[in-house]
């Protein structure tokens, strides 16, 4: 069963109230010190091995690949295969200290190959039911106007092309470094920079148009 709670995401200075499928950390493993043994052992075929590595990253993997595709399902069938090719070709992995970026790599590749499968996208609305079916998630008390506001900010993001958009879920939803980003998506730290920038200004007009329609500016808190 995959874990979730329904909690604010990390935000650094934007983003402080987002709310949504937010990804727990299995326990089991301590990253700072084991994490590089662990990968050794998993190129000289410790099943053992990686089946901790799995339960670490499996929720955020599929958080991310979430966020990116917007279907859980889907979601799902991209972390499915990226621990095959991660167990497959993790002795192409010539750092261990690097796997979390060359994981991440896998994941937001699939995630786009698989967006670009699946035409059908989930409506906005319908994300909280239908990870409720397949998923725990803890209940969180929106009121009509909060789940107004992010249902906006995702539609928002989603307007994004791909790389912009899976820049900023990396970078605000899931809290990475700049150079952890360039790393998974193969591009230089202004590049990201770049992007994160461009993409702050086009949510930022996006967001305010929203707000007067809506009459308020409470949602513009999420790109001051």
């Amino acid at each position: 069963m995959l874990l979730y709670t329904k909690v604010p995401f990390k935000a650094k200075n934007t983003f402080n109230k987002i709310y949504g499928i937010a990804i727990t950390t299995a326990k089991g493993v301590n990253q700072t010190m084991c994490e590089a043994e662990l990968i050794i052992k998993m190129q000289k075929g410790d099943y053992s091995a990686f089946d901790q590595i799995f339960h670490t990253y499996k929720n955020k993997a599929i958080g991310t690949a979430y966020l990116i595709t917007g279907n859980l399902s889907t979601s799902e069938d991209v972390v499915q295969e990226a621990f095959i090719l991660c167990y497959t070709k993790i002795k192409s992995l010539k750092n261990p200290e690097l796997f979390k970026p060359w994981f991440f790599k896998i994941v937001t590749r699939l995630s786009w190959k698989y967006s670009n499968y699946n035409k059908k996208i989930t409506p906005v609305e319908n994300i909280f039911e239908q990870a409720e079916m397949s998923v725990d998630i803890e209940k969180n008390s929106l009121n009509a106007f909060e789940k107004e506001e992010y249902e906006e900010l995702y539609h928002s993001i989603d307007m994004l092309d791909n790389k912009s958009k899976t820049t900023i879920i990396l970078f605000y939803f899931n809290d990475f470094s700049i150079r952890e980003i360039a790393e998974i998506m193969g591009c230089f730290q202004g590049t990201v920079k770049s992007r994160l920038f461009n993409s702050r200004k086009k949510l930022k007009k996006l967001l305010y148009d929203f707000s007067k329609e809506s009459g308020s500016d409470e949602i513009l808190k999420y790109i001051r």
